[in-house]
């Protein structure tokens, strides 16, 4: 038996195979070619929000699930579930100071990505445990409803971080869909992981070359293995040339989590907040949501294509009537060019 792949546990990794020779990759475009048709029920589950595991946009690849291996036996290919990691000693304050402390010690220019929300909090208040003075980046969208800066502002002006803040607007966001979709090859149905890419970019030109975030810590004490966020993170901050390393992701912090019981409401990290010395809002306030508003499209994406596109497909004309459904045709649209030139 010979391992081809292992995918993490919560999918941020990528990994693609195609099961005609078992080739794999990190990407789907390595592995397309022109001949390889579209999977049909696969971009109803996208356009539908009922993925189906391990299928993609074309029917000639598929992904390993998050948490398997991609092995090839006598018999051919097959997915086993691949080992579970034993719980490491260490209280989880600790695993999350070591995962920062490597990123640290890497020799490389760090940066943090600032939400207003708990999870970037606590790591920044962790990187000041450790004396560690690395730039906070802030997204200011401008955006009512979708602009974090004053909450991040505050919470750096509580520890001393200092700040660099990206102002973005609703232009930036549709100038940079089309790259967005290139990378992730997939149909999104929101915007929002397009300011991973505009966030990537500005550390980018700054010449930051890791980015510590919060993402991964909904998603592992949910136990959320749709892969449906997190590689999608992973791929925009690599265009940008930047190691996107969330310390929530990290084996040993996400081995301690899963050693616990499931924690939708992530009383584990409020208490840690707590402890910190995190105001009040953050460690007993509500969880939000953070989606990006409905943007107009027409600039990046023809929308009197899409019949012919759904036609060739063999599905229903939408009538394109919301903004979810806007950015799931334009981003299929732009997948489907990308991966058939």
């Amino acid at each position: 038996m010979t391992v081809l792949g292992t995918r993490d546990p919560f999918g941020f990794q990528r990994l693609y195979y195609r099961p005609a020779d078992g080739a794999c990759a990190d990407g789907c475009l390595p592995l397309a070619h022109a001949s390889m048709a579209p999977d049909i029920p696969a971009i109803q589950g996208y356009l539908g929000d009922r993925r189906l595991p391990g299928r993609t946009v074309l029917r000639g690849l598929r992904a390993v699930p998050p948490g398997h291996s991609l092995v090839r036996t006598g018999q051919g290919l097959s997915l086993q579930p691949a080992p579970a990691t034993p719980a490491p000693e260490g209280d989880l304050a600790g695993l999350l100071r070591a995962s920062l402390a490597r990123a640290l010690d890497s020799g490389k220019r760090v940066a943090l990505a600032l939400s207003g929300g708990l999870d970037s909090a606590l790591l920044l208040a962790l990187l000041g445990d450790l004396g560690a003075r690395v730039p906070a980046y802030i997204l200011a969208t401008g955006m009512p409803g979708y602009c974090e800066r004053e909450a991040a502002l505050d919470m750096a002006g509580r520890l001393g971080a200092s700040v660099r803040i990206v102002p973005v607007g609703a232009a930036d966001f549709v100038a940079a869909l089309p790259e967005a979709a290139r990378r992730v090859e997939e149909p999104m149905f929101n915007l929002h992981p397009v300011a991973k890419l505009l966030l990537a970019r500005a550390m980018a030109a700054d010449g930051i070359e890791i980015a510590l975030s919060g993402d991964g810590a909904d998603q592992v004490l949910r136990r959320d293995v749709s892969a449906n966020y997190l590689p999608l993170c992973k791929a925009l901050f690599d265009a940008a040339g930047v190691a996107l390393l969330p310390p929530f992701l990290d084996p040993a912090v996400v081995s301690r989590l899963v050693a616990l019981p499931p924690d939708p409401d992530k009383h584990c990290l409020r208490e840690l907040g707590a402890g910190l010395g995190l105001p009040l809002r953050l460690v007993r306030g509500p969880k939000r949501s953070r989606l990006a508003p409905a943007l107009d499209l027409s600039t990046v994406f023809d929308a009197g294509g899409v019949p012919a596109l759904a036609a060739a497909l063999g599905l229903p004309a939408p009538a394109l009537r919301d903004g979810r459904e806007r950015v799931l045709w334009a981003t299929l649209s732009i997948t489907l060019e990308h991966l058939q030139p």
